[in-house]
């Protein structure tokens, strides 16, 4: 009987566990599913065509506490897609009141490169919500990179020479005073499945002074570095691409040959004239005899008829 409790006890135990990433985000939502590219895409900081194919989301929410300043006016849409081990997510963001701040050394020097105009990734890879274990990725508006993990608290930030490097690559452009582009390719840790996600833009007012807009949540709390109150996205096996495919035009049927030419029958020789052949001389003289011949002998039956008289 011991022995049987202590089967079931462990059994209870195993499926306890077993559950738990499933239920940590029972409350939360996805945002979709991620699907996998088809087509090769370029890290330049501009929109492949094939990134319209995949998932998009729009970054407009505002969190009070962070929301320092009452004029928070960024916005930005972002489109993700995941091809051979790697998260590729593209956005643009609008800055509507004031202009992008210039870059200068404030950032990388104060130790706090979310002070300038940039966006944020945060994935909780297990999507278990256990331990905080948020990886952070960033990129401004001039394309310094940096890359934190919450949890061993790694961090790096600067140029393209020395940032991030063997950690994630990414891009940046600026499209003219008040908006900008920036494009990741970040190493993914987990195989096809669900990932706590949040996206947080980063909209700097002087040195000093910055306002937060975060991705949607089904919870409204969402927020940094707090992936139990996060949603998730879902990485999906199914395949889109850009490329249209081009039907060849069925092989057009061949014109029926034309009969061959009639031919025509010869034209029939026209018959030859009719010639009157005058009679010969020689002809003359024999018709003549002839006659004289039997003129003749006609009066030599008379003359011979009369002398029987």
């Amino acid at each position: 009987m011991k022995k049987t409790i202590a089967i079931l006890t462990a059994a209870v135990l195993l499926i306890s566990l077993m559950a738990v990433p499933a239920m940590a985000h029972k409350d939360n939502a996805s945002y979709g599913d991620v699907p996998k590219s088809a087509d090769p895409i370029v890290l330049d900081a501009q929109k492949d065509a094939v990134y319209d194919k995949g998932l998009k989301l729009d970054i407009t929410r505002k969190y009070e506490p962070y929301d320092w300043s009452p004029d928070t006016t960024s916005t930005g849409a972002a489109w993700i897609l995941w091809q051979d081990g790697f998260l590729y997510l593209y956005a643009e963001i609008n800055k509507a009141i004031g202009a992008l701040l210039p870059q200068g050394d404030y950032a990388d020097q104060s130790g706090q490169p979310w002070m300038t105009d940039s966006l944020e990734i945060f994935l909780d890879w297990p999507n278990d919500s256990e331990g905080g274990e948020f990886d952070q990725y960033r990129i401004d508006a001039y394309g310094y990179r940096s890359f934190q993990n919450n949890f061993t608290g790694e961090n790096s930030y600067g140029d393209e020479e020395k940032a991030s490097d063997g950690i994630f690559e990414g891009k940046a452009k600026i499209i003219d005073n008040n908006n900008y582009a920036v494009e990741f390719k970040i190493p993914l840790q987990t195989n096809p499945g669900s990932i706590g996600f949040l996206l947080q833009i980063n909209e700097m007012w002087d040195e000093s002074t910055r306002s937060v807009v975060f991705s949607g949540s089904s919870t409204g709390n969402a927020n940094s570095w707090v992936p139990i109150e996060c949603d998730f996205i879902v990485l999906a096996s199914t395949e889109v691409t850009a490329v249209v495919a081009v039907e060849e035009p069925a092989p057009a049927e061949p014109e029926p040959a034309a009969p061959p030419p009639a031919e025509e029958a010869p034209a029939e020789a026209p018959p030859p004239p009719v010639v009157s052949t005058p009679p010969q001389t020689g002809d003359t003289a024999v018709i003549i005899f002839a006659a004289l011949i039997l003129t003749a002998a006609a009066g030599m039956v008379v003359f011979k008829k009369r002398t029987q008289k």
